[in-house]
């Protein structure tokens, strides 16, 4: 049976790892969301990134609205996040960016444009979670090395 419980180990919290999802990630837009994907890095645990949970990060600009606003949809997105635990796959780290006009979403609302947005977001997760191909992996490495 799936956790429904949302702790640290859920959340992206870091601002690295915020950046490395904006920047790496590969992205799925719906009217009042922009849902960015990418694929966990190794913990220093050596646990794999593929077995970790998936992780949740939101970002609500003062565009969306004033900090209640802001505060609301970012409730109602971990709220949405944590009750459908197989949103996205482990491994994956998800980051939410509101649009302006989500303030006024309820919980279904919410889920109901992520469940339409779903099929684009779960092919992504897809392409990002393929290992690198054994060459360009070997070809990467040996490029590093000094000679």
């Amino acid at each position: 049976m799936a956790s429904f419980g949302f702790g640290r180990a859920r959340r992206i919290r870091r601002r690295a790892d915020f950046l490395r999802v904006q920047s790496n990630g590969e992205r799925a837009t719906s009217r009042h969301f922009v849902l960015l994907v990418c694929a966990r890095e190794r913990d220093r645990e050596t646990e794999e990134p593929r077995t970790a949970p998936s992780r949740l990060g939101i970002v609500a600009t003062r565009k969306v609205g004033d900090a209640t606003m802001r505060n609301r949809i970012k409730r109602v997105c971990r709220e949405c996040f944590r009750l459908w635990p197989g949103f996205v796959p482990d491994g994956i780290d998800l980051v939410v960016i509101a649009r302006s006009g989500a303030d006024t979403l309820t919980l279904a609302d919410v889920r109901d444009e992520w469940s339409r947005a779903r099929p684009a977001l779960l092919k992504r997760c897809a392409n990002v979670l393929q290992p690198e191909p054994e060459g360009a992996a070997a070809r990467a490495e040996r490029s590093l090395v000094p000679r």
